[in-house]
């Protein structure tokens, strides 16, 4: 009897309902009508099944309304799959959201028509990098603009907060704006508001460079690259100060396996690697790196010995775990068995030579991703690529070059204003903007040294700008390390052997001006100056071997 009655409830369900799942409704109540025996287990089943007849049958009966069945495509590999419905009626209460879905959308899409008549592309220059430069005319009006600017003669232009456009209805007129296309339609930047009639232009130079904080930007440039080549100047504090910092930025530390530096002795390297990890190694051997280098004779600045401290901090924060590796790319000579400019004489050829082959044997080999460090005359593309470079490319890796600069765009009294705006420590890439557009010499140099025909788009991809240039210091090591100390002697004896002559290195400031105001050569006294010594014949000659690290 109750299976009956049970029977005659399902035929309330919907056909494609009872055809999918009646047989087990069937089964579960027999199965409990079997083992559910006496008057008071019958009360309860049929009181399950009145509450679960109350709430699944108007379920059920939506659900029917429109009822999706898969009709599968012979291979789901190389075919797609279709859906399609089944045959019924749809419910009044669907038919109604549709409507009303579709006359909201259709409006909002021929209002957006209506407006988009006001708006012409005027021209627009896909630059390399992912910043591009998009040229617009405007005549009318864009809705949800909420801040506005005067531009003299040439109307009102306001940006909202969503980066929409509007221009008054005064005239015509073209923007030029920034555009991140990786933004989406919102990823206005900039914006530059021109009269109406104006010829427009998207040359490079007349659009805004994306300004970015430098450790943000140095990080997305290592995501994005396997090798990061930062061209720095020597003992600058500023420079340093921020790359300390950087080191010990977690998410620097993640994307970074090697620091490959300039300034640093290669014979050190296994004082070094033992430092940088955490280990006791006495400092007066680990400081031999930069104190012995090869390319550097005189005394080093400071600020190296701290950077080295820095990535050492950073390590021991996480040990461990994941470290950076100091990896030092100056020829391992050895100064103790170094007598004459002879014995220096190979060591000195081939030092951009040896810093590409540790590149490759210590990074491009082990497949690390690093950020090399070294003088930005070593990396600058005056020619074309360097030797490091070159030598990175041919493993088939493509670098990202930063180079260090200044607000000095020509004479060392040019200085260019559009600076002054600029967030500190900051990274610019170079494409497509005005920064570009400078002559690279003059900004690397501080003025120092004068334009050439070379833009700082064509010499480097970015642009690390870490103050004006009338900020930035020079750190020295102090005189008291140098006068009459073992060091300070035998730093004499070098530079002997380098220049020919004694030398004067000792200085009462340990902090100067990064690039000093050129002054006129005096005249020399007492007869004129001590030639420099001529070019040693072992300047042709290959690398010693290398001998075991220290």
């Amino acid at each position: 009897m109750s299976e009956k009655m049970y029977a005659l409830m399902l035929r309330l369900y919907p056909a494609q309902f009872r055809a999918s799942f009646g047989e087990e409704a069937m089964q579960l109540v027999r199965d409990r009508v079997r083992d559910e025996q006496g008057a008071w287990a019958k009360v309860r089943l049929w009181a399950d099944l009145a509450v679960d007849l109350a709430a699944s049958l108007p379920r059920a009966r939506r659900r029917s309304d429109a009822v999706l069945v898969v009709v599968p495509a012979h291979s789901s590999h190389v075919a797609p799959q279709f859906d399609v419905l089944q045959q019924g009626v749809p419910n009044l209460r669907a038919i109604a959201y549709g409507a009303m879905f579709s006359a909201v959308a259709f409006g909002a899409l021929f209002t957006w028509f209506g407006y988009s008549r006001n708006y012409r592309e005027v021209h627009m220059v896909q630059g390399p990098s992912k910043h591009d430069l998009l040229a617009l005319s405007y005549s009318g009006r864009h809705p949800g603009a909420r801040r506005g600017s005067e531009v003299p003669g040439a109307g009102t232009l306001a940006v909202s907060d969503e980066s929409e456009i509007k221009v008054s209805r005064k005239s015509a007129h073209i923007v030029l704006a920034s555009w991140r296309s990786d933004s989406g339609p919102s990823g206005f930047q900039s914006t530059q508001l021109l009269p109406a009639g104006a010829q427009s232009s998207a040359e490079p130079q007349t659009s805004q460079p994306n300004v970015q904080g430098a450790t943000v930007a140095m990080i997305e440039a290592i995501g994005a690259h396997q090798i990061v080549m930062l061209g720095e100047a020597h003992g600058d504090k500023q420079e340093y100060e921020w790359l300390n910092v950087l080191v010990k930025n977690r998410e620097f530390d993640q994307r970074v396996d090697d620091i490959v530096v300039e300034f640093g002795n290669s014979l050190y390297q296994k004082s070094v690697d033992r430092y940088i990890a955490g280990e006791d190694v006495p400092m007066g051997q680990v400081e031999k790196a930069w104190r012995n280098m090869i390319g550097s004779v005189g005394p080093p600045s400071p600020v190296y010995g701290e950077f080295y401290a820095a990535v050492r901090a950073a390590n021991m924060k996480h040990r461990g775990k994941h470290q950076i590796r100091i990896v030092l790319g100056d020829p391992y000579g050895d100064w103790e068995k170094i007598n004459d400019a002879e014995d220096v004489g190979p060591y000195l050829a081939h030092r951009d030579e040896w810093y590409a082959q540790v590149v490759k044997d210590e990074v491009l080999a082990k497949d690390h991703h690093a950020l090399l460090i070294m003088g930005s005359g070593h990396f600058l593309r005056r020619n074309g690529t360097g030797l490091v470079e070159s030598t990175i490319r041919s493993a088939g890796t493509i670098p990202y070059l930063v180079v260090f600069g200044t607000n000095a765009i020509g004479g060392y009294d040019n200085l260019d204003q559009r600076f002054d705006s600029w967030p500190v420590p900051a990274i610019v890439a170079l494409a497509g903007n005005w920064v570009g557009d400078l002559p690279a010499m003059p900004v690397v140099t501080g003025g120092m040294a004068p334009a050439t025909p070379l833009k700082l788009s064509d010499a480097a991809d970015a642009l690390l700008y870490v103050g004006p240039r009338d900020s930035l210091t020079e750190v020295r090591m102090p005189r008291a390390e140098l006068d009459g100390t073992p060091y300070g002697n035998e730093i004499a004896r070098r530079l002997t052997i380098q220049m020919g002559h004694p030398v004067n290195f000792l200085f009462d400031q340990t902090e100067v001006p990064q690039f000093p105001r050129p002054q006129p050569q005096p005249q020399p006294t007492g007869g004129p100056r001590p030639p420099l010594p001529p070019m040693p014949k072992s300047i042709h000659d290959p690398l010693p071997a290398r001998p075991p690290s220290q």
